[in-house]
């Protein structure tokens, strides 16, 4: 089997046109030009038609954020060179696109810990979290019901420093420099997409299930975007949003919107936002 996109058309392209594939698919990624259809970075999100070839049940939840503490990661190099300026401790890029990103294993970990804070009957909580990310870790290995996306972001980031502090005193650490990070700063957007996908079921499955799943998820998305943090320094703040308005989230099918409503604030003309 040919993992790899370009790959797999060897035998059907010549080199060049190999290359002017790509370049294409690339130059609509970056630039979002395709006027129809789904567009740029948009090619790598499910779309709510795709829920028809899915088991029922299966919700798929879209959130348009904007940043408000900077967001960070930590990628494989010990710095970037860009336009001439070196970035130490480099956000983590897409290979493909040159765009910075959050992968999904980042979210996946995330908001599982995120999870292991959210106040739930202690039992059922155990259960839950299994279902929701599996326990690959455990001889008998179970996938879970969520699938992860990775997040694009289209601004660039930016160089910021982080000065060492005493844990007491709030005060610099003496013989410590000040650690020079490569961030996505304050206001920069992006959008997160998970799907939901209560399968297997397992020969004790409930439809009840999917409801205490998703409401239990509610609760980690909840956490995780304005508590925690989904950013390395996330002690220090790093990786939490604005709240959310009501068009900046979008489930489907809608009859599941409801369960979601935690997070976010509803649009009222007549009331004066004070989040």
């Amino acid at each position: 089997m040919i993992h790899d996109y370009y790959l797999s058309k060897a035998k059907a392209y010549k080199d060049t046109e190999i290359a002017k594939n790509k370049k294409e698919i690339l130059d609509n990624v970056i630039n979002d030009r395709e006027p129809k259809g789904p567009k740029g970075t948009h090619n790598f999100y499910p779309k709510p038609e795709d829920l028809k070839n899915l088991p029922k049940n299966s919700v798929l939840i879209k959130i348009s954020f904007t940043l408000k503490k900077p967001y960070t990661s930590k990628d494989e190099g010990e710095f970037h060179i860009i336009n001439g300026r070196i970035f130490e401790n480099p956000i983590v890029r897409d290979k493909f696109t040159g765009l910075p990103m959050v992968r999904p294993s980042t979210w996946k970990g995330h908001l599982r810990f995120a999870s292991r804070m959210v106040e739930w009957d202690k039992g059922n909580k155990e259960k839950i979290i299994r279902r929701l990310f599996g326990n690959e870790s455990e001889g008998n290995a179970l996938k879970g019901r969520l699938y992860f996306f990775p997040t694009f972001f289209k601004e660039k980031p930016e160089k910021d420093v982080i000065t060492p502090l005493k844990r007491d005193t709030r005060t610099p650490v003496k013989g410590k420099s000040p650690i020079s990070l490569e961030v996505m700063k304050r206001g920069a957007k992006g959008e997160f997409y998970l799907l939901y996908v209560p399968y297997p079921g397992g020969k004790d499955f409930k439809k009840e299930e999917v409801e205490e799943d998703l409401r239990f998820l509610a609760e980690a998305l909840k956490l995780m975007f304005y508590t925690y943090g989904f950013s390395a320094k996330k002690t220090s703040g790093f990786g939490v949003i604005e709240k959310l308005k009501e068009d900046n989230v979008v489930i489907r099918p809608e009859d599941k919107g409801d369960i979601f409503s935690i997070l976010y604030t509803k649009v009222n003309n007549n009331v004066k936002d004070s989040a």
